[in-house]
């Protein structure tokens, strides 16, 4: 296809897309796919075009609203400490216990074989 004729039928969407934001995370991660694959024909077909410098501005910033950081509160890390590392423990306490059995059991071997080895 003939860029004049890929950039006509996809003109009104790309600019629908730069324009109109969305809130729903299933449009926008439909619109985020669509716009990579455009992306990835233009830069076959169209390397050094202006459209794909477009194309690529306009998916750059779907994914940043998508994959920006988000800051926590430090109200989180309190939160970690007093609720969910405890019951993170409480779930996989058999685990915790059958391992720090089994650590228990070899450092005991490991002294017991010390004290009975000759030195030299």
């Amino acid at each position: 296809m003939r860029e004049a004729l890929f950039i006509k039928r996809n003109r009104d969407k790309w600019i629908r897309y730069q324009q109109e934001q969305t809130n729903d995370p299933d449009e926008q991660a439909e619109r985020f796919i669509t716009l990579l694959d455009d992306l990835a024909y233009s830069r076959t077909f169209y390397p050094q075009s202006k459209v794909t410098r477009w194309i690529n501005s306009i998916a750059v910033g779907i994914y940043q609203t998508i994959y920006q950081n988000k800051r926590e509160k430090f109200t989180r890390l309190r939160s970690f400490w007093t609720t969910e590392l405890p019951l993170l423990v409480r779930k996989h306490h058999g685990v915790f216990l059958f391992t720090f059995l089994f650590f228990a059991l070899c450092v005991l071997m490991a002294i017991v074989s010390s004290t009975h080895d000759d030195f030299l």
